[in-house]
C-alpha cells in the first residue's frame, strides 16, 4: 500500500482516562494505574497491534480547581511519557505536546531531538501556544497572551528550533577511531539568531534527528491556529464541521494556504478528531454509551461548558438556553471550540443542560455510536470524499476504547484496503509519506 492512498490514524490519549470526561467512573476503566507506566504501555502496545500511524498524547499546564472532584486533574508530562514509550515500543510515532509560551526553543530542539534518536526516528512534535489564564498564572503571568500575540511568538520559535535542528550537518560525526577524530567541526554551526523574542547563538549539542527535523504538528480551529499550521506543520489536528462537504470546504480552503506558502499541499496532512463508541453490535455500543452518559454529573457538564463559552453559566437554570456570549474576536482562549459551542447552542436550540450533556460526550468533535462497521463507514465517506487524510482516534476510556476500535473498526478498514496492515519499517516521516526537510544554510 502507498503513503498517498491510505488513511492516517492516530492514537489520541491523555490522562482524563479518557475522551469521556466521566471515563474515570466507568467499571473497566483502569482508573488507578493513571500515573503507572503500566496503563501507558498497554495504550501503546494495543494501538500498535493496530497499526496506528502514533501516539498522540495531549497536555496541559495547570490544575482547575473549579472541577478538581469530579474529574481527573492528573497530566503526566508529555516529551517524558513519549521517552518512557520510547523503549517499548518499535513503530508507532510518538507525538508530544509542548507549549511554546512556556518554554524556550533551545530547550525543545533537545528534546525532540533526543526521543527522534533513542526512538530511531519517531518523535513528533505537537505545537501549542497554551490558551488559559490558569496556566499562564504558574508562570507569573496575570492572564494568557493575547491571541494573536501567542501565535507571532510561536512563528519565531518555531523558525529558531528549525535552525538548532539545522545546525549540525546530517554528515557531521566521523567516528574516526583510528585518527582519533569523532566529528568533523566544520560541519556545525551556530545559528547567531537575533529576533523580536529570541536571542540564541546555537548550535544544539545533538545531532542531526534521523528525520531531519521531528515531525510538526499542531491542534487548532481557529484562523489564526490555521494559519501558522499551513505555514510551519506538518500534521493538523483540528475539529471537524457537522457534515462532509463543510469539511472538504475546510480541507480544500487549508490546503490552498499550505500551496500559497510554497509548500506541497500533498505534504501536509488534515486530520480532524473523532469519538467512537463502538461495539460488536450498534444495540451494545449505544448501551455502552447510555451508561457512560448516566455517570455524568451536572457540575461537571456546565463547569466544562463555562470554560469554553468564557461565561459562567453556573448562575442560570440547566434548563435555560445560552445567555448573550460575548463575539469570538473578543476571545482569548480557544476560539475554535467557543464558535463551535455557540453555534450548536443555536442551530439544535440547545438548553444549558443539553449543550453540556453533548459536550461531556464529544467535547466538539464528530462522533458516532455503532458497530465497527458503521465506524469503519464514517471514517471511510469522510476520507475518500476528500474531506481528510485521516483522523485521531479519542477513545472513550482506556484501555478498554482502544481495543474496541483494534478489534472491530481495524480489520473493517485494512479490508477494504484503506489503512496499513504493517508499519513500512522507516522513520515516521517516511511512513507518513512526508519530504525530508532541506538544511538551512547556516553561517560558521
Amino acid at each position: 500500500m502507498t503513503n498517498e492512498k491510505r488513511m492516517l490514524l492516530g492514537s489520541f490519549f491523555q490522562t482524563f482516562l479518557g475522551h469521556h470526561l466521566a471515563a474515570w467512573r466507568y467499571p473497566e476503566t483502569k482508573t488507578e494505574e493513571v500515573t503507572k507506566l503500566s496503563l501507558y504501555k498497554e495504550i501503546a502496545e494495543i494501538s500498535e497491534e493496530g497499526k496506528f500511524d502514533f501516539l498522540f498524547l495531549a497536555d496541559v499546564l495547570a490544575h482547575n480547581e473549579e472541577d478538581i472532584a469530579y474529574t481527573p486533574q492528573i497530566r503526566l508530562e508529555a516529551t517524558t511519557t513519549m521517552a518512557a514509550l520510547a523503549s517499548v515500543t518499535k513503530d508507532i510515532g510518538l507525538v508530544a505536546t509542548l507549549s511554546t509560551t512556556f518554554t524556550h526553543p533551545y530547550n525543545v530542539a533537545r528534546q525532540f531531538a533526543t526521543i527522534d534518536h533513542l526512538s530511531g526516528g519517531r518523535a513528533a512534535w505537537n505545537i501549542v501556544t497554551t490558551a488559559h489564564d490558569h496556566e499562564a498564572a504558574n508562570f507569573g503571568l496575570e492572564e494568557q497572551l493575547d491571541h494573536s500575540l501567542r501565535y507571532e511568538r510561536a512563528d519565531e520559535f518555531v523558525q529558531v528550533t528549525k535552525k538548532l535542528w539545522d545546525s549540525w550537518e546530517k554528515d557531521a560525526l566521523l567516528f574516526d577511531r583510528e585518527n582519533g577524530i569523532f566529528l568533523d567541526e566544520k560541519k556545525i554551526h551556530p545559528i547567531y539568531h537575533e529576533g523580536k523574542y529570541y536571542k540564541v547563538r546555537g548550535p544544539i549539542n545533538i545531532p542531526r534527528p534521523p528525520q531531519g527535523h521531528p515531525i510538526l504538528v499542531t491542534a487548532s480551529a481557529s484562523e489564526k491556529g490555521r494559519e501558522f499550521a499551513a505555514k510551519h506543520a506538518d500534521i493538523l489536528f483540528t475539529i471537524a464541521p457537522s457534515t462532509v462537504e463543510e469539511g472538504k470546504a475546510v480541507y480544500n480552503s487549508i490546503k490552498q494556504k499550505v500551496s500559497a506558502y510554497g509548500r506541497n499541499p500533498e505534504h501536509f496532512k488534515i486530520m480532524p478528531g473523532i469519538v467512537p463508541f463502538v461495539a460488536k453490535t450498534e444495540k451494545e455500543a449505544r448501551e455502552k454509551f447510555e451508561q457512560f452518559q448516566e455517570l455524568i454529573l451536572p457540575q461537571l457538564g456546565i463547569g466544562w461548558l463555562s470554560r469554553y463559552v468564557d461565561h459562567d453559566l453556573s448562575q442560570y437554570s440547566p434548563d435555560d438556553h445560552l445567555p448573550e456570549l460575548k463575539d469570538v474576536d473578543q476571545v482569548n482562549g480557544e476560539k475554535g471550540r467557543f464558535k463551535l459551542l455557540s453555534e450548536l447552542a443555536k442551530e439544535r436550540n440547545y438548553t444549558i443542560k443539553e449543550l453540556a450533556r453533548y459536550f461531556v460526550g464529544t467535547q466538539g468533535h464528530l462522533f458516532i455510536v455503532g458497530s465497527g462497521e458503521q465506524v469503519a463507514d464514517k471514517l471511510s465517506e469522510w476520507f475518500l470524499n476528500g474531506a481528510a487524510d485521516g483522523f485521531n482516534i479519542k477513545f472513550p476510556y482506556f484501555p478498554g476504547g482502544v481495543r474496541d476500535f483494534v478489534d472491530h473498526v481495524i480489520p473493517v478498514l485494512q479490508e477494504r484496503g484503506i489503512v496499513q496492515t504493517e508499519y513500512a519499517g522507516g522513520n515516521l516521516r517516511e511512513n507518513l509519506g512526508l519530504e525530508y526537510p532541506v538544511s538551512q544554510k547556516l553561517e560558521v
